[in-house]
């Protein structure tokens, strides 16, 4: 990696070291969040018997705000925790000790001291990026090969995990769309023999008219190699004639799709010769917006 960031402008490296920070963030809050819900519920509201606080009041008041200023960037607690705060939980002796010691041995085989040590080198660097100032080599060097080493450790963590589930198969865990919200799976209804449904027809500020252009990204737990599945797009008042694929779609709104309800449906079909789903598929997502009719 550090040859082929010598033949890279800063520039560039910037913006692969964002990417790379970014990713991690994403995975310790997944961890933070798999991990800690089970066993707690909300553990941001959490207290032992001693009135000991899982999640600092401190932590708990700046998420707090965050999400007052910025509700649709986090629509969960953990979406507010920024990775000095993810670092925080996660090297918390006791918390350590008892539910992320396995997920990290293989980044951190020393334990929790390690990946303290390591994962505070981090910070710094991520902090500059966030405020546009300078990073070093150097540094540009340990966020990718850290973050790299936290996040094979983790993939390698749930694939266990899902060798253990009754179906392991990959499956839907977040929604982005034109509108800047951001939907995790928790906040989806069920649909079908184990989807996921959102309903949007009485969001007024959400409500469709021809010419307008919709566009949706999903993310799919990322354990699973791409190569694996496939993403299928369609509607009852489909947009195109041929097979849209991908993790994002584009959808051009016409007459065509006027009406009370628009659905939009993707079906995410893994490579395997068995399936989860009746249908046939391992996850199917339904989105239903309204589409007014043109202004005359």
């Amino acid at each position: 990696m550090s040859y082929e960031m010598n033949q890279m402008n800063d520039a560039d490296i910037r913006s692969v070291c964002k990417e790379k920070i970014e990713s991690l963030e994403h995975w310790l809050r997944r961890l933070i969040d798999d991990t800690l819900t089970p066993v707690y519920g909300d553990y941001f509201l959490h207290v032992d018997p001693k009135g000991n606080r899982l999640i600092s009041s401190s932590l708990i008041q700046q998420v707090n705000a965050r999400r007052a200023k910025e509700p649709e960037r986090y629509p969960r607690n953990i979406d507010a925790v920024l990775l000095e705060d993810a670092v925080g939980i996660i090297c918390k002796p006791e918390l350590f000790k008892q539910h992320f010691r396995i997920a990290l041995e293989g980044a951190f085989p020393e334990g929790r001291d390690e990946a303290r040590t390591f994962l505070h080198r981090l910070l710094e660097p991520r902090n500059n990026l966030a405020h546009a100032n300078a990073i070093s080599r150097r540094q540009a060097e340990r966020i990718v090969c850290y973050s790299n080493d936290v996040i094979d450790s983790l993939k390698n963590y749930y694939r266990t995990l899902g060798m253990q589930q009754s179906y392991n198969v990959p499956l839907i865990l977040k929604v982005t769309d034109s509108f800047g919200n951001v939907f995790t799976r928790s906040q989806f209804q069920p649909v079908h023999d184990g989807g996921i449904m959102l309903i949007f027809t009485d969001k007024t500020h959400m409500f469709l008219r021809p010419g307008d252009t919709l566009t949706i990204e999903v993310e799919v737990d990322p354990s699973f190699d791409v190569e694996n599945y496939t993403l299928s797009w369609s509607s009852i008042k489909s947009w195109s004639d041929s097979r849209i694929t991908g993790t994002k779609v584009v959808i051009p709104i016409t007459n065509k799709q006027v009406g009370q309800q628009f659905d939009v449906q993707c079906r995410l079909t893994s490579n395997k010769d068995w399936h989860r789903m009746g249908m046939g598929a391992d996850d199917f997502l339904m989105l239903y917006y309204k589409v007014l009719p043109p202004l005359e």
